[in-house]
């Protein structure tokens, strides 16, 4: 099935980003403003269209709705420390054998726990071509290069493709990655076109994002379809939200979705606390639990690798046994890559509640 070059963006400009759009009492309509003031809304149509308006807690709804608990600013507005580890325009390096190079300040969505919401009023300076060329030129430890934003797919099919030959300009790139919610988000994006450029530049690997089988519609089925036929492997690593995906049947439902799509399940990360976001904090321990459960009675290949990601260049360390030092009063101390002890500040089990409208169908929803 083709998808016309031209669908995606049509859709792209129907998207709902004013909160006017959105059936809401005046005094709800106020709260939401106060939020998205701070942290805009954008949502796709077709990201729109597969809210549950009966349900409120419809997991997409959660995830792309703004809530007035986004105004709670305890977190960090950069959780993972990348601006100290930035090295060039939108070039960030944490890690000395991979490049991150923020290509897009955009989304078709405005996912309500992203770890970049810093960046949705004022994005910085994004990583062209020549920036990754320049930067890649003599450091032969870098081995590996990350598309991200922002949503790169945004970008125009050439400037794909001049990104991922600027991606392959050292002999020494083995691995070239790009970081996408548009199968899920906008995944009339995935078009004969676009594949017609992926393919040029293969090896190539596509990471997406679903945390609810909800996410998987017919639409998203097909767009991975596409991808999985062109010869593009998909992995897919999801965030643990509360109230979204914090349950053993919504891991394995989830879990099973993607396998049946040929997506592998790789990690499940622990929420990064970035400022905003926190409502969406599931305790270490509950977490452990989970993934244990997971692990002891469904088959290795639903089960994601679950780690939290520690800020600045401490890495991607797994919650278990072996990187748990022990508890605090206020979070855990963990084993970074380096063998540092790192302090994560957990959050206190609570109880769920509904904090965003009951309604909020737009107009031409």
């Amino acid at each position: 099935m083709s998808v016309k070059s031209t669908t995606w963006q049509k859709e792209l400009a129907a998207s709902l980003d004013d909160p006017a759009q959105l059936d809401l009492k005046a005094a709800t309509l106020r709260r939401m403003r106060r939020v998205t003031k701070i942290f805009p809304l954008r949502i796709s149509p077709h990201v729109l269209s597969l809210i549950d308006p009966k349900n409120t807690r419809c997991p997409i709804r959660r995830q792309v709705i703004p809530s007035i608990r986004e105004l709670d600013q305890n977190g960090s507005p950069d959780p993972l420390d990348e601006e100290p580890c930035r090295v060039g325009p939108g070039l960030v390096q944490r890690f000395n054998d991979r490049l991150l190079a923020l290509v897009s300040a955009n989304c078709p969505v405005n996912c309500r726990h992203c770890n970049r919401k810093r960046n949705w009023r004022k994005a910085g300076n994004l990583a062209g071509p020549e920036d990754i060329a320049r930067w890649l030129s003599g450091r032969r430890k870098i081995r590996e290069v990350i598309l991200s934003g922002g949503e790169p797919l945004l970008l125009s099919d050439r400037q794909l493709d001049k990104l991922l030959e600027a991606a392959r300009s050292s002999k020494q790139i083995e691995i070239v990655r790009i970081h996408s919610r548009a199968p899920f988000s906008l995944p009339s994006r995935i078009t004969s076109d676009l594949l017609r450029v992926l393919k040029r530049h293969q090896p190539l690997w596509m990471i997406t994002q679903f945390n609810h089988a909800r996410e998987l519609s017919t639409q998203a089925d097909q767009a991975l379809k596409r991808l999985r036929g062109a010869g593009i492997p998909v992995l897919n690593q999801a965030v643990l939200l509360r109230g979204v995906n914090d349950s053993v049947s919504a891991q394995v439902q989830l879990g099973r979705a993607l396998v049946s799509n040929g997506v592998k399940p790789h990690y499940l990360f622990q929420l990064d606390r970035a400022s905003g976001t926190l409502h969406f904090q599931v305790p270490v321990k509950r977490a452990m639990q989970l993934i244990g459960r997971l692990q002891r009675n469904y088959s290795g290949l639903l089960v994601p690798h679950l780690v939290i990601d520690l800020p600045g260049r401490e890495g991607k360390v797994p919650i278990s046994p072996s990187a748990f030092v022990r508890s605090t009063k206020t979070g855990v101390l963990l084993k970074g890559s380096a063998g540092r002890t790192i302090h994560y500040q957990d959050t206190l089990e609570q109880p769920q509640t509904d904090d965003s409208p009951c309604s909020y169908l737009s107009n031409d929803g």
